[in-house]
């Protein structure tokens, strides 16, 4: 198994004689006669546009450009040369793509999709990708004519296709590519599609492969402008997703498309599959069985999302991404991923992070492992080293112009100042993340951004710019039609309106955010607007109103285990408990107090009254008083006027 291959990007040209085979068997002596003659008008061609010949393959030969424009130029003189010879019917394919080059032999990617479109040309004609017709386009020598997205089947990859025009070329009939031509999502709506784990076939050891390879293939689609990708963490949390039936998956995942898939590694070959499903139209639009060598693995992933996001006609602004030269470098950072995200002990993270320094030692290029081993000492808690990380890898980033990468690692840089207490820095790193992402027209990404943004701005008192983030973030998922997003919006909107003292706006939202997740049978989703009517009702005076809708959220977040986020809840529904004469247990609260990491203005006011302890309304008064002095004048006025920083303020002038 080679460490190394030698990678390059080059215009790809694949000819061969029609009907050879039966010439070979009815005139040996003419079909040998035949190949001489093609050579020679062949080869002198291709070196006077710059190419090199490689080989030939019986009546076939490969040769490659540096360019898409000197290989089509070739090979439309190689046509027309041949033109008046009744018997020399050849076809021509033309593709620019990555190739191997590996002692003279050339092979890959580029050389199987040029070879497909070679069989797909009509005789004495000329098709070519996309990619080549691109550089073709503003060229006055060349036209051509469209056939359509095509699957090519047995590469696993959906080409667009065009054929050449000439005086002297056979030009195909669009007709005659109709059947084969992948149905296109055309329609209003915005696309929405659930990409399944693909399934391993192979041995247990085998499956970070396609774990891995899912994850970043979703991850990738998620970030292609106008388009709704389901997380991986949705999908696994449908029970026995794998077993159930295509509908009702996207059914449980309100998704029209579905993506599913095998992978089975055998030796250095890998056997894969894929099938795209289009539930609203009952019909599979593009499916394919092919195998990929083992020093293509890190292009299994591109060139499926490259098919998926062309079958949905959605489009990605990412741009200049390295491409991974080392593939057991990809497959040391695929199985540190898996190793991480399956993680059981603390030995299991030392695996990973083992695995992953192994991948970047390999290939410096590798952002992706860099960025996840960062998230493993941000997960371990060791903020330095996880800021070294993506600080370095995010200079790497702009510095090679990988701009998504660029916004994943100013997200990390952002959640460690926000995890560090330090929310000036944080903001800023996350207004960048949101730049960035605007600028990629990444929806996944603004998103994302704008919830961290909306955050770090409600700690601040910046609440009328939370509102504002959250009122977009609202708006892109009403857009993508992305109805757990409306309901998350909805719910951290309610927040904000009680934040502000707008208690009936906080209702409104919540009980909306509730309705909608309670349409959709999800369980985990309801514990947040539950408690923010919980406390709605606490607010009021109605305990035991406030006690009924607190206690649901209390059992669900009790089930999750999110230290965090229960301490939010517990502390309301003891208040609750104290008012209505209701024994509670301290000791649980100064537990989830302890493993808190930040607690805010507000949970220390709380707190003030479950305990009467005026240590925690003076921390309050501090936190209230800090915010407001690193705010502007008339914005500092406006937060402590709203209810709660103003009676915290009231309430330790009367004690203090």
């Amino acid at each position: 198994m080679p460490s190394t291959v030698k990678r390059q990007s080059a215009a790809v040209m694949f000819t061969d004689i029609a009907g050879y085979t039966s010439i070979m068997a009815s005139d040996e002596e003419k079909a040998l006669s035949l190949l001489q003659e093609k050579r020679q008008v062949l080869k002198p061609l291709i070196k006077q546009n710059g190419g090199v010949y490689v080989k030939g393959t019986g009546d076939g030969t490969l040769s490659y450009f540096d360019s898409a424009y000197k290989a089509s130029k070739c090979a439309k003189l190689f046509q027309e040369s041949i033109y008046d010879n009744d018997s020399m019917n050849v076809r021509v394919g033309i593709h620019v793509g990555d190739i191997v080059l590996d002692d003279g032999d050339v092979y890959g990617d580029g050389v199987n999709v040029a070879s497909r479109l070679e069989s797909m040309s009509p005789v004495g004609g000329i098709c070519v990708s996309n990619t080549v017709y691109d550089e073709l386009r503003n060229k006055k020598d060349f036209d051509g004519v469209g056939l359509g997205l095509q699957s090519l089947k047995g590469v696993g990859r959906l080409v667009e296709i065009y054929g050449l025009k000439g005086d002297l070329l056979t030009e195909p009939k669009p007709s005659d590519y109709k059947d084969s031509k992948v149905a296109v999502h055309s329609d209003d709506e915005v696309p929405s599609i659930a990409i399944i784990p693909l399934k391993n076939k192979g041995r247990n050891e085998d499956v970070f492969y396609s774990y891995g390879i899912s994850a970043d293939l979703i991850k990738d689609c998620s970030g292609a402008g106008l388009i709704r990708v389901e997380s991986l963490d949705r999908i696994e949390k449908i029970e026995h997703y794998e077993k159930l039936d295509i509908t009702e998956l996207a059914s449980q995942l309100l998704v029209r498309y579905v993506a599913t898939g095998t992978l089975w590694k055998m030796d250095d070959v890998f056997q894969l599959s894929i099938e795209l499903y289009d539930t609203k139209e009952s019909k599979v639009i593009w499916s394919d069985r092919w195998q990929e060598d083992w020093d293509n693995l890190s292009l299994i992933k591109s060139n499926l999302s490259d098919g998926i996001l062309k079958a949905l006609d959605a489009k990605t602004k990412v741009e200049n991404k390295v491409t991974i030269t080392n593939t057991e470098a990809y497959e040391y950072y695929l199985k540190g991923k898996y190793r991480f995200q399956k993680t059981e002990n603390i030995e299991d993270k030392e695996i990973s992070r083992g695995l992953l320094q192994k991948a970047i030692e390999l290939e410096d290029n590798l952002l992706d492992a860099k960025e996840w081993l960062g998230w493993i000492y941000v997960n371990e808690g060791d903020f330095d080293n996880g800021m070294e990380i993506f600080t370095n890898t995010l200079k790497q980033a702009e510095e090679i112009g990988d701009k998504r990468n660029v916004g994943f690692c100013l997200e990390g840089i952002g959640f460690i100042y926000f995890k560090k207490g330090n929310f000036n820095n944080a903001l800023k790193y996350f207004e960048r993340e949101l730049k960035i992402f605007e600028k990629l027209e990444d929806k996944f990404g603004i998103t994302g951004a704008l919830l961290s943004i909306s955050v770090v701005c409600s700690i601040n008192g910046y609440l009328d710019k939370a509102l504002d983030c959250n009122m977009r973030h609202l708006e892109i998922c009403k857009a993508t039609d992305d109805k757990r997003g409306v309901g998350t919006a909805n719910m951290v909107i309610s927040q904000l309106y009680w934040r502000q003292g707008d208690l009936d706006k906080a209702l409104e939202h919540g009980i909306y955010a509730l309705e909608i997740i309670e349409n959709f049978g999800w369980k985990w989703e309801k514990y947040y607007p539950l408690g923010l009517i919980g406390v709605y009702y606490l607010d009021q005076g109605d305990y035991d109103t406030a006690i009924e809708y607190l206690e649901q959220s209390y059992i669900i977040q009790k089930d999750i285990g999110d230290k965090d986020i229960l301490l939010a809840t517990t502390k309301y529904l003891f208040l609750a408990y104290k008012h209505v004469g209701k024994e509670f247990d301290e000791a649980e609260i100064h537990n989830l107090i302890k493993e808190t990491e930040f607690i805010d203005w507000e949970d220390n006011y709380r707190l003030y009254y479950l305990f009467e302890d005026t240590s925690y309304l003076e921390t309050a008064y501090n936190q209230v008083q800090e915010t407001a002095d690193n705010l502007e004048p008339d914005v500092a006025a406006k937060f402590l006027s709203y209810p709660i920083p103003k009676a915290i303020v009231e309430e330790w002038e009367k004690v203090k």
